[in-house]
């Protein structure tokens, strides 16, 4: 025997950007975790099952959030469309049983899975299990799709679920990476310029290193844009290099490919447009630098212009102006 939670709820918007829960009840488990992901789902319990306890932790950086969930009892849960989600489970410890399609697909240590929700999903946790999931909104994924392919997809994106972890998908792995230290190091808001390249990563690494239907498009041979278009990106970056741009706008400003793009940068300018423009970030860091208020640390000016890791940031600097920034500042 078991019981099921389908109480008939409004599918809500997506909410939250920040949410904990920590229950003994199915029931607002379910319906907590509803609010933020902005979806319907079914949870199923056996009805035999006494210690539930479930905590489960939402946290979402733009079009991209992290749910770390975890079910001490054995949980049935089934999602249906629409979802306007796409999905990358890990599992650390324990096992998930995900189906979708007729077809069946298990999440452990070895094996993340991706997921589209095209159809019905069933997810069937075994006790003890922790998962670990990076959902993306599939609207900014099929963004970033149009943006690596010339012609423009007439179908949706499908995913392949598998994802070998020690495999081909160490570039979405390392993508997560990136996500989970921005997380870490910013537990208030994540500062914007640095959510977008996050962002963008994610997106990325995840066309570019799992199978799916529009694989064979990404990797067609591109031309690089023309010198008149790189004018215009460049246009863009000197007047608006401190903001939120991400390589995806400033394909959208040129009206071509990020593949295009990034082909004309390299036979113009010898390096990548996010290379260009983080450049220019450094540029704009040390004129703050040098127009420093008293008590203004390097920290504060490093974050403001989208860079988290300080001793990356102190890095890049020395090799670009020959000195530290705390130097700079002191002068």
């Amino acid at each position: 025997m078991s019981v099921a939670f389908t109480e008939d709820l409004a599918r809500p918007e997506l909410g939250a950007d920040t949410v904990d829960v920590r229950t003994a009840r199915p029931a607002e488990a379910r319906s907590r975790t509803m609010e933020f992901l902005g979806c319907g789902h079914t949870m199923t319990v056996d009805d035999h099952v006494e210690d539930f306890d479930a905590a489960v932790s939402w946290r979402r950086v733009g079009g991209v959030g992290v749910l770390r969930s975890r079910y001490r009892a054995p949980v049935t849960v089934t999602c249906t469309p629409p979802i306007p989600w796409v999905t990358i489970s890990f599992v650390p410890r324990g096992a998930v049983s995900f189906a979708a399609s007729g077809r069946s697909v298990v999440g452990d240590r070895a094996r993340g899975v991706v997921l589209d929700y095209a159809e019905r999903v069933d997810m069937r946790w075994r006790p003890g299990t922790e998962q670990f999931m990076v959902a993306m909104e599939r609207e900014r994924l099929e963004r970033g799709l149009r943006g690596l392919v010339e012609d423009v997809p007439d179908t949706p994106l499908v995913f392949e679920p598998g994802l070998d972890v020690d495999g081909g998908g160490r570039a979405v792995i390392g993508a997560v990476a990136s996500l989970r230290a921005l997380l870490a190091h910013s537990p208030g808001q994540v500062p914007a310029v640095l959510a977008g390249e996050v962002e963008h990563a994610v997106v990325t690494a995840l066309l570019l290193g799992t199978r799916h239907n529009h694989r064979e498009r990404i990797f067609r041979r591109s031309p690089p844009a023309p010198r008149r278009v790189l004018r215009r990106v460049l246009d863009l970056v000197e007047s608006a290099h401190h903001s939120t741009l991400t390589v995806a706008d400033l394909a959208a400003c040129a009206g071509t490919s990020e593949r295009a793009l990034h082909a004309a940068f390299r036979r113009e300018l010898g390096t990548t447009p996010m290379g260009y423009l983080r450049g220019r970030r450094l540029e704009a860091a040390r004129e703050d630098l040098l127009a420093a208020e008293p008590g203004e640390g390097v920290a504060a000016v490093a974050m403001r212009h989208g860079f988290s890791h300080l001793g990356r940031f102190a890095a890049a600097y020395r090799a670009r102006f020959g000195e530290t920034p705390s130097s700079t500042l002191r002068r």
